[in-house]
């Protein structure tokens, strides 16, 4: 058994049920639910071998068995296998926890494959770049001497701008009731250090990213992995609806029924995108 180091049993379990919960309550309503979970660097990035000394499990193992237990309404997307085969590119920082958006890209085109959509090429988007971003991992090290390793050799921060027209607001809770404006690739000063915040300004509990496409609606469930996914799902969708269920349902925080908001909004794919973290 693999369940060893590393390895949270209940969580993964929980995982689960919460996925089958949700696509019970929606599995009238035609609404597709996918659980596409990416996994982190060290799942993809780093050879089996080394993962016992990591305190590791392997995270294609781990994902395959959140998966074994995922109702046959819910269609699963195994995002680790389609990475490794690209781990020898730059799909994950340096120094920063989360993926580049060209590793967000290759799990775009997984779940296009399986929705039966035609990924868009690269070679169709306006790329850019923010140099000397140090991120998350400096951070955490930061009290350390070799944390220094990490702030000479910042990353690169590449972005890919949608081609479609777009809108992009934000919202604080799930009535909806003021919108603030914000790029689907945003405005970063050069000195902000945390230039993630590229994508989607960051963290939000609602924000809406409305298109010139004649397609259906998507909801994506995430939390910060999913700011660098979500402006692929722009060249197929008329609206991609993004919630970070962090920013819901918890003490101080707003109230949100996710079924009912789903069927109020239209949705057509809800995408659940959560880390293993």
């Amino acid at each position: 058994m693999f369940l060893a180091q590393g390895f949270s049993q209940s969580n993964s379990d929980k995982y689960r049920d919460t996925v089958n919960d949700f696509a019970a309550k929606v599995a009238d309503l035609d609404v597709t639910v996918v659980s596409a979970p990416p996994p982190t660097a060290v799942g993809v990035m780093i050879e089996e071998e080394y993962l016992p000394k990591l305190n590791c499990v392997s995270q294609v193992q781990l994902l395959s068995y959140m998966h074994s237990g995922i109702s046959e309404d819910v269609v699963t997307i195994d995002l680790a296998s389609a990475l490794i085969q690209h781990n020898d590119e730059y799909i994950y920082f340096r120094t920063d926890h989360h993926w580049t958006q060209l590793g967000a890209y290759y799990a775009y085109t997984a779940f296009c494959e399986k929705a039966g959509l035609t990924a868009q090429p690269l070679s169709k988007f306006e790329q850019g770049q923010h140099d000397n971003f140090v991120g998350s991992m400096y951070y955490y090290l930061s009290d350390y001497p070799q944390s220094k390793i990490l702030k000479d050799e910042p990353d690169t921060l590449y972005y890919y701008r949608p081609f479609v027209e777009i809108d992009t607001n934000y919202y604080m809770d799930a009535t909806m009731d003021m919108a603030y404006g914000i790029g689907t690739i945003s405005y970063v000063d050069e000195d902000t250090s945390n230039k993630y915040l590229c994508f989607l300004g960051g963290d939000h509990p609602v924000t809406i990213i409305e298109t010139d496409v004649q397609g259906p609606v998507c909801m994506l469930i995430k939390e910060s992995y999913g700011n660098a996914f979500a402006p692929w799902l722009t060249s197929h969708y008329s609206r991609v609806i993004v919630i970070d269920p962090r920013e819901f349902n918890r003490d101080g925080k707003p109230s949100l029924d996710l079924a009912t908001f789903a069927v109020e909004q239209g949705v057509d794919d809800c995408i659940i995108l959560n880390y293993p973290m």
